[in-house]
């Protein structure tokens, strides 16, 4: 009885020497992990003083060195102030809104260097300068708890998400959304990106849940006996939604289809995967099947990658006058290796369908264009985006070069009416 007792005691003094041990390590991860914060919110806060400072330094001149130093660190300091904030613990609708204002005003100073300096130049900056004036007293308002020492992590994230602090950050949010519409409207290409986005164009009719039902078991017959759930998309989605949860046998998972014409967003099913694997051939073929089904018909392969499991599959829209691939416009399968069955489907993009403009196409001498030493092994049109989110028709090329022995591939797009390059990318 008395080693019993003795083996008990023992143990509970493990046990609390471990549990005081645990406790004193999160205490001292806690710490570390709150003065990491303070000190990033305090380098935000010193460079957005100097962004202030490079901001109001640009405003001296008309086109000398010393606006473009300025304005060169309107483009560093902007970009450093966004990585800070995107590691920081912060209310999410506040940091989206800041790190957008903060990109465009890094971008405004950025096309200012290569287009020369607009008239409107002065105006807009002078109200950018106010408007950061204003946005460095809130933000040394709402992170001094933390900067200070006077809340925990913990402290810090209940007071986040009880939105009732001494900071109110919704209010900060709305104040920097004025500000990126009052200081740098959205372009002509850009709202039409955001429409797109939010899948404004969509005109068909509101599909009903039963309909949305009904086509999850059109598509999916195999797992879509027993649906366990049926939800709406939460109010201040982009746009509407049903969230359609299912389990069957060993599957369980998700399909999301839009109200507005009843669309597949995304799909996904989990469950355990056996050894045996099919063949690539019979893989694609089943894919390709799937999207006969589901009448998506004006797409083409594209590439496909492969872990363990399953078969990654992507497929891009061909529009059919230049039967030009529009990469904007893309499906990703995920298909299992076992037995061929789709696991895993993205159509948000391919929802999200591009508008097109037809465009010159002019013959470019490829030989005058590259190095003698480059050759070309692909050449096909394509529409990308380029930096100002325009879909524009390019050709799309992937050259080769000998680099000391080794060849080196890129994929380069060319605008085909002003031959501008769009985009190099090495592929190995």
């Amino acid at each position: 009885m008395k080693k019993i007792i003795f083996v008990l005691a023992y143990a509970l003094v493990v046990i609390t020497v471990f549990a005081v041990n645990k406790t004193s390590e999160s205490e001292k991860l806690s710490l570390a992990l709150g003065n990491q914060y303070a000190k990033k919110m305090s380098d935000a806060s010193e460079k957005l003083e100097e962004l202030d400072s490079a901001v109001k330094q640009t405003l001296l001149f008309n086109e000398s060195e010393g606006s473009v130093k300025a304005r060169e660190d309107i483009w560093r300091l902007s970009a450093d102030i966004k990585n800070s904030v995107a590691s920081l613990p912060l209310d999410q609708s506040f940091s989206t809104s800041w790190m957008n204002y903060l990109g465009r005003i890094g971008n405004y100073a950025k096309e200012v260097d290569s287009s020369g300096i607009p008239d409107d130049y002065h105006t807009v900056m002078a109200q950018a300068s106010k408007n950061l004036g204003q946005m460095k007293n809130e933000w040394l308002i709402a992170t001094t708890g933390l900067v200070n020492g006077r809340y925990s992590v913990d402290e810090w994230s209940e007071r986040l998400n009880a939105h009732n602090g001494e900071s109110n950050w919704t209010n900060i949010s709305h104040s920097i959304k004025n500000y990126t519409e009052s200081d740098f409207p959205l372009t002509a290409s850009e709202s039409d990106r955001m429409k797109k986005k939010e899948l404004k164009n969509i005109d068909e009719p509101k599909v009903t849940q039963a309909e949305a039902i009904k086509r999850f078991q059109h598509l999916f017959p195999a797992v879509s006996n027993d649906v366990i759930g049926v939800e709406m998309s939460k109010p201040g989605a982009p746009y509407p939604f049903f969230h359609i949860r299912f389990t069957d046998g060993e599957s369980l998972g998700y399909i999301d289809i839009t109200e507005k014409g009843g669309h597949v967003l995304s799909y996904l099913s989990e469950r355990p995967h056996r050894k045996t694997a099919l063949s690539y051939e019979e893989i694609k073929k089943k894919a390709e099947e799937f999207l006969l089904l589901a009448e998506y018909k004006d797409l083409v392969f594209e590439e496909a990658r492969e872990n363990e499991t399953a078969w990654h599959l992507v497929y891009v829209r061909k529009e059919p006058f230049y039967e030009a691939k529009v990469f904007s416009d893309t499906i990703h399968l995920k298909v299992a290796k076992d037995t061929g069955e789709l696991i895993g489907l993205n159509a948000a993009e391919y929802i999200q369908k591009e508008k097109l403009h037809r465009q010159k196409v002019n013959k470019i001498d490829w030989k005058e264009f590259f190095h003698e030493d480059v050759k070309i092994v692909r050449n096909e049109l394509s529409y990308v985006e380029n930096e100002k989110f325009e879909q524009r028709l390019a050709y799309y090329l992937t050259v080769t070069r000998d680099e000391q022995g080794h060849t080196g591939t890129y994929n380069v797009l060319v605008d085909t009416e002003n031959k501008d390059v769009i985009k190099t990318e090495k592929l190995n």
